[in-house]
């Protein structure tokens, strides 16, 4: 029974975190700056895994999906493209 108790603590943990990692990239919109353009683009992540784009007024419906380890899969324009997930805490 121990070892059973031993082996679900990790993985509850582990589910907890995709849990917290999900809240924190679906409940906000990301801009992402781009250093050789001046136009940059709004990314929302809703929770039906539907990705919404928008730069320049533009609107551009992509696809997007949590996988293991904090990556994610982002399907656009015919191309996926795969991440790594990072919340970074920036003082200024």
């Amino acid at each position: 029974m121990k070892t059973f108790v031993a082996d679900i603590i990790p993985s509850l943990s582990r589910y907890s975190k995709k849990l917290d990692n999900l809240t924190k990239l679906t409940t906000k919109h990301w801009v992402v700056l781009d250093e050789f353009e001046t136009s940059n683009a709004v990314y929302i992540f809703s929770t039906n895994n539907d990705l919404i784009i928008s730069q320049n007024g533009k609107v551009e419906i992509a696809v997007w999906k949590y996988l293991a380890h904090n990556k994610i899969l982002i399907k656009r324009n015919n191309e996926a493209y795969l991440l790594n997930m990072a919340f970074l805490i920036m003082i200024f």
